[in-house]
């Protein structure tokens, strides 16, 4: 397995703990709902959900497509966007929501963040489907 394939897999079991802790904390804390909800979920569906299709596709569909990955420096790239962007996101919008102003900002940037790497991932797997042209 690739080391940018398994680091999403990684990622994505931490951030689902992370989605878990919230989770409970939305329940017991019931003030804390209106904060963290967004953070919530975007760590599970970018975090848990994205990041594990992220890894489990760098690893499985090349392969079933015989061919390597288009990429290897696109797929490192990605995930040190999808990370650190997902990481800003969160923060921001606790920050967000408590304070606003500058934080709105971040949170836009954070957010194009993590839209560019969806597209990264997208082209480097669409690539990686391209038939391979002949010599002949």
């Amino acid at each position: 397995m690739d080391k940018y394939a398994k680091a999403f897999v990684k990622a994505s079991l931490i951030y689902f703990g992370i989605g878990a802790i919230t989770g409970v904390c939305m329940v017991l804390w019931p003030d804390t709902r209106f904060t963290v909800a967004r953070v919530h979920t975007h760590i599970n569906l970018l975090g848990f959900m994205a990041m594990m299709v992220y890894g489990v596709g760098y690893h499985i569909l090349p392969r079933f497509m015989g061919r390597p990955v288009y990429s290897h420096r696109l797929g490192n790239i990605q995930v040190w966007l999808a990370n650190i962007t997902l990481i800003g996101l969160s923060i921001s919008w606790i920050f967000e929501a408590t304070r606003g102003g500058f934080w709105h900002t971040l949170v836009i940037l954070f957010g194009i963040g993590q839209g560019v790497s969806i597209f990264l991932f997208i082209i480097n797997l669409w690539k990686s489907m391209h038939p391979v042209k002949s010599s002949e």
